[in-house]
């Protein structure tokens, strides 16, 4: 305690955090951000949002949830005139649909079809649709990156750049997607998690519409079939130090250095995957050496993988080569697979060196 006081008293602790900037970072990513500390973090919060923890999700009727929590900490807004800047008191009067999404996330990518379909179709009739963009990985910070996705996506109605995760936080989100609900006097009356429940969500935001104008016309229900969930099918895979799940081989993973390593000789069981070759494997992203390749048996109608770099990526099914992928720039979605029906199958891949690979999801 003494030597901490001579210390505080000098001012030796700057000096240290400057001759060591973010020399906490390794603690944090193995406390802070584990799975666990994540879901426990994501339970605590004031009492401004109690109205909110009370509701659930994906009820079949509108409630009350109390007032709207602020978008807070937007970096940069899409799609807006001038890039200019929205609030929710600005939009009183207005129905608005509050959809967090992130350009990498396969679930929000097949949400979107439907939030597009709604956008066009009652724009008009007094819905505002703000896509608020919370990144998950490092590079979905990149406004350039997410404004160039948004294009390709089909995203023509605004998107706040949640870069800091402030917005995330004040709605105590924890999903991509997740959809919120808010009527004309700036409640919250609804929220769903996930994929699914298209045409509720479309009912809802009918029955809000009438109620902030009850002699508004509105059009047929759009009736934009579901993408509807494959039972069993393979979770997200994160190819990250801190998150992966369901490795095997040999030898154990190495953090951030260049290792050889090799298949299990029984195979790779469903779910799980494995390397052979060497890779580099940070908190991130696994990235490609000599000879890279990776095996992972799923099951789904379809495999895709977020990749960046420079090369090509050699796809093989149940041991036959079916794509040749070429990657270039930044990191985005590649369809590996596209099977139509849902089945189980092994994935084999060969990855020239230097590319990145970050997240398996699957369809």
């Amino acid at each position: 305690m003494i030597l901490l006081a001579f210390a505080l008293a000098f001012d030796a602790t700057t000096a240290l955090q400057k001759a060591l900037p973010n020399y906490t970072a390794a603690a944090q990513k193995q406390v802070e951000d584990s799975e666990t500390a994540r879901q426990k973090l994501s339970g605590l919060y004031d009492d401004s949002d109690m109205d909110l923890a009370r509701c659930e999700d994906g009820v079949n009727e509108l409630r009350s949830c109390g007032a709207a929590p602020p978008l807070a900490g937007i970096a940069k807004w899409l799609n807006t005139p001038g890039g200019s800047s929205l609030d929710l008191a600005s939009l009183r009067g207005r129905v608005v649909l509050i959809d967090f999404w992130t350009y990498s996330c396969i679930n929000c990518r097949r949400s979107l079809p439907h939030i597009e379909v709604w956008d066009r179709a009652y724009r008009d009739k007094g819905l505002t649709v703000i896509g608020v963009h919370s990144p998950e990985f490092a590079f979905e910070k990149d406004a350039g990156n997410v404004a160039d996705q948004a294009r390709k996506l089909g995203v023509t109605y605004p998107v706040a750049l949640d870069d800091d995760l402030d917005t995330w936080n004040n709605y105590r989100n924890r999903f991509w997607p997740a959809k919120y609900l808010i009527d004309a006097q700036g409640a919250v009356r609804h929220f769903t998690f996930g994929e699914g429940r298209y045409a509720q969500t479309e009912s809802l935001i009918r029955d809000l519409l009438r109620q902030a104008d009850p002699k508004v016309r509105l059009p047929s229900v759009t009736g934009l079939d579901s993408d509807e969930l494959t039972a069993g099918r393979t979770p997200e895979t994160y190819l990250s130090t801190g998150r992966i799940r369901g490795y095997t081989g040999t030898p154990e993973l190495a953090k951030d250095k260049a290792t050889g390593y090799a298949f299990p000789a029984a195979g790779v069981p469903l779910n799980q995957l494995s390397l052979a070759g060497t890779w580099t494997a940070a908190y991130e992203q696994f990235t490609a050496g000599p000879d890279a390749r990776l095996a992972l048996t799923y099951r789904a109608r379809n495999a895709n993988l977020v990749l960046a770099g420079e090369g090509t990526v050699t796809v093989l099914v149940d041991g036959k080569q079916t794509k040749t992928l070429r990657i270039h720039g930044a990191p985005t979605l590649y369809r590996l697979t596209d099977d139509g029906t849902a089945r189980q199958a092994e994935l084999g891949l060969r990855l020239t060196p230097g590319l990145q690979a970050f997240a398996f999801t699957f369809g």
